[in-house]
């Protein structure tokens, strides 16, 4: 009877157990069909809806808005360094804990703030479009915030884990910088002068996108838990062409400008070299 009762008790912790390991998750299907949601909202507002609205409206300033946006996405972007910097103090660079249950559910809620950091950074488009800034409403911006909005939620419903840390960490750092010289520039000309490491900036993506493939591959390859590998190849071939996209507009827009720049100031000094 006391062997059959301990057998009985055991079984008991085993369900409760289990139960405490079960975070429930949405199926592949069910998050990319809510993604598809997000994303063709978001493209169609951008792409069709706004720009039929302001088709023959003169374009919004919004300094004031883009200022208390920009600050807000300096604060916010500095929460979330705090966050993931406190995580990997304790739990360091590449995670191997594997975490589950209550301890799961602790990560899912420090994820939460990533997701909706991705979902604002969506009204970048919206202000670029009202401002009638159509040259920043490239392939790239959109491609972009995409893939991170896409990447967001199939971290947050289909496969919570630790396993991006470091990712949201160097991604919120840059955030700090970026929304910074936005909300800088957003002062007006006569603060220009505070806001000449743009092309730097560029730079310091470039950089991050290297570490986090770096980290993708070591936390993939070390980790007793990796996650699944479309998502793992969906992250790694993100950031890769990331790196392309961005790496073609660095060049686009500063080696080439400095060469012609170059050009330019030689044939003045044979113009007046002839003289």
């Amino acid at each position: 009877m006391g062997a059959d009762y301990k057998i009985i008790l055991e079984g008991v912790d085993q369900v409760i157990t289990s139960a405490e390991d079960d975070i429930k998750t949405w199926t592949l299907s069910e998050t990319v069909s809510g993604l598809s949601v997000v994303l063709g909202i978001y493209l169609v507002v951008v792409l069709k809806i706004l720009p039929a609205y302001m088709e023959r409206r003169q374009p919004y300033k919004l300094n004031n808005l883009l200022i208390i946006y920009n600050g807000f996405q300096v604060a916010y972007s500095t929460y979330l360094v705090f966050i993931y910097t406190r995580y990997l103090f304790y739990f360091g660079i590449i995670t191997t804990r594997c975490p589950k249950g209550q301890d799961l559910q602790d990560v899912i809620t420090e994820i939460y703030p990533y997701f909706i950091a991705k979902h604002l950074d969506l009204l970048d488009t919206v202000f670029f479009v009202l401002r009638k800034k159509d040259s920043q409403i490239s392939f790239l911006h959109l491609y972009h915030h995409s893939c991170m909005v896409s990447w967001t939620w199939l971290h947050l419903f289909h496969h919570p884990t630790d396993h991006f840390v470091v990712v949201g960490l160097l991604n919120s750092f840059v955030h700090v910088l970026m929304y910074a010289y936005y909300g800088i520039a957003a002062l007006g000309p006569r603060y220009a002068r505070f806001v000449w490491w743009k092309k730097h900036l560029t730079k310091v993506q470039l950089i991050q996108f290297v570490l986090v493939v770096s980290d993708l591959y070591y936390q993939q390859k070390l980790t007793p838990c990796p996650i699944p590998m479309f998502f793992h190849y969906f992250c790694m071939t993100s950031i890769i062409t990331f790196f392309i996209l961005f790496m073609n507009f660095y060049v686009q827009s500063y080696r080439n400008r400095r060469t012609k720049k170059d050009i330019c100031e030689q044939k003045e000094a044979e113009v007046v070299k002839s003289e």
